[in-house]
């Protein structure tokens, strides 16, 4: 009996707080940009109408189409289409900063951008004000 409490003490604190594995969400790269009118558009010329398809065509302009804003700095992961895919709805942001009609009125300004997750895998994209 021991034993197994033992156990499921050890299963309940691997899970930590959250009930996932506590290696799921860990940070794994952060980079900087700036979040322009230019990234509001998708490659077709639609309006993007979120901010997380925001970030995943300043990612886009950056790494396929060399369209950088001038503070923009290049990451090593969003390389591809379907790594940029994984920014889709796991964007975390202040949304009566980060607006879509803000972004593409003006130039939101500098943004420092924090990306979790495991292996090959983003779990959580948060997008902060940064000073730049």
């Amino acid at each position: 009996m021991k034993r197994n409490l033992m156990i499921l003490a050890a299963a309940l604190f691997g899970l930590g707080l959250t009930g996932a594995p506590t290696s799921a969400q860990q940070f794994t790269f952060e980079y900087y940009a700036v979040l322009s009118p230019q990234d509001t558009y998708n490659s077709r010329g639609q309006p993007l109408n979120d901010v997380c398809g925001i970030v995943q065509q300043d990612r886009a302009n950056v790494h396929k189409f060399g369209k950088r804003d001038s503070a923009d700095t290049v990451d090593l992961f969003f390389t591809t289409p379907e790594r940029r895919a994984m920014i889709t709805g796991r964007c975390e942001y202040d949304p009566s900063y980060h607006t879509v009609e803000r972004i593409r009125t003006q130039f939101i300004g500098y943004v420092r951008v924090l990306v979790f997750g495991s292996g090959n895998t983003v779990t959580r994209v948060q997008i902060f004000e940064a000073a730049g």
